[in-house]
């Protein structure tokens, strides 16, 4: 597969339909506050990372998907959105859906993802392009949660219930996740935009050094512009572990 080269990196926060922080204490026992905050990004072309998707599991019965700062849903919205024009949605039902979106926030994922409830901004319906009506319906704005303040042009959605089904939501810390996972080249490892703030530089490192013993070689790494920015190490650290850049902000462990 022919994968564009990799330019120079910029980024412009698109933090808009949900803006919450939230305290946790992780599954070391240290306590975390995050900022929990969703919406299109110009950070991840999702079409790239279906694409890459579907070229490299090529040999897999199964493609583990995972989201592991998935707040209330948008982007694994957005990126099953790719998903499924990519694969098409048999082979898309059959081989990667449906997937587990995790979060550390109890009321985001209560309250919006089981719920299947999100806000929506005009430009994050745009992005999903011709199927937004396929997979949403337009509900009250008073269904929204009340411990989120929401803009004017906000507009309150419920997922219709095939495009529900394709999604399970569990509240669990990534860290905890990411190591019960037995990777054999089939994973994509999300996690996106909430590492300057939950961990700094030393912990991220760590972070990184733990996925590099975890993860296979075939397998996907899918990082955030947001810590690529706010940390002048992110990047070097993820080569001086091994990781590659093979699309915008997607990385394995050494295979092109």
């Amino acid at each position: 597969m022919q994968i564009n080269s990799i330019q120079p990196y910029s980024y412009k926060p698109a933090f808009k339909s949900l803006f919450r922080m939230a305290y946790y204490t992780d599954c070391y026992g240290n306590y975390r506050y995050t900022q929990n905050s969703t919406g299109v990004r110009d950070d991840l072309n999702y079409n790239e990372l279906a694409a890459l998707m579907k070229d490299r599991f090529s040999g897999f019965d199964r493609i583990n998907l995972m989201p592991m700062n998935g707040s209330d849903g948008t982007e694994s919205y957005l990126i099953a959105n790719s998903v499924l024009k990519t694969f098409g949605e048999d082979e898309a039902k059959k081989r990667i859906f449906p997937v587990l979106v995790t979060d550390v926030d109890p009321m985001i994922v209560e309250k919006y993802g089981k719920k299947g409830i999100v806000a929506f901004k005009p430009e994050d319906i745009e992005a999903f392009g011709e199927d937004f009506n396929k997979y949403f319906e337009k509900i009250n704005r008073g269904l929204l949660p009340q411990e989120i303040t929401y803009s004017v042009d906000t507009t309150a959605y419920r997922l219709k219930p095939e495009f529900r089904n394709l999604f399970n939501f569990e509240v669990m810390d990534f860290q905890k996740r990411m190591k019960e996972v037995n990777d054999t080249g089939n994973s994509v490892f999300i996690i996106r935009n909430c590492l300057t703030e939950s961990f700094g530089s030393a912990a991220t490192e760590k972070i990184i050094s733990d996925l590099s013993k975890i993860i296979n070689p075939n397998s996907l790494f899918v990082i955030g512009g947001y810590d690529r920015l706010r940390m002048s190490d992110f990047v070097p650290n993820l080569k001086k572990y091994g990781f590659k850049e093979i699309g915008k902000n997607i990385f394995s462990l050494g295979k092109i």
